[in-house]
């Protein structure tokens, strides 16, 4: 079984499929299966067939740099690893410029700002987008 980039399609030997030992190799992609895409599976002859049919499924339906439109930015001292719109899948956000990024590890602004007190910094959030832009201190004495 391979696994393809962060998107998951599987290619698998399959000789009992449908089509017999003609055709046993099964590429399946679970993403678009979810969506109800009929693109979501097919069946090749050979091994290099069946991955060329994968790859050129990632490139049509897929893209590279991210995954379900998040892709990775890093990882922050104070909020963890953190990621950010893909701008290759959606539209750039106007308040931010795409310079927002999004805390893996909270559901919630306010989970966000609670944990980031015990540093004494505030996240200031994009009013576009609700990314994360910059962390400030809460301490006035401490900007001057």
């Amino acid at each position: 079984m391979s696994v393809l980039h962060q998107q998951r399609i599987r290619v698998s030997y399959n000789p009992q499929s449908f089509f017999g030992p003609e055709r046993p190799w099964d590429t399946f992609c679970p993403r678009c299966s979810d969506l109800g895409l009929a693109e979501a599976h097919g069946v090749s002859a050979t091994w290099t067939e069946a991955i060329t049919k994968a790859d050129n499924h990632l490139r049509h339906y897929h893209c590279r740099y991210c995954i379900e439109t998040q892709k990775p930015a890093g990882r922050c001292d104070y909020m963890g690893e953190l990621f950010e719109r893909c701008p290759l899948c959606q539209p750039v956000c106007k308040g931010c410029d795409g310079l927002a990024v999004y805390p893996a590890n909270y559901n919630t602004p306010s989970e966000l700002s609670a944990d980031l007190t015990v540093f004494g910094l505030g996240p200031i959030f994009c009013p576009g987008c609700a990314g994360v832009i910059s962390l400030i201190p809460l301490d006035p004495e401490a900007i001057s």
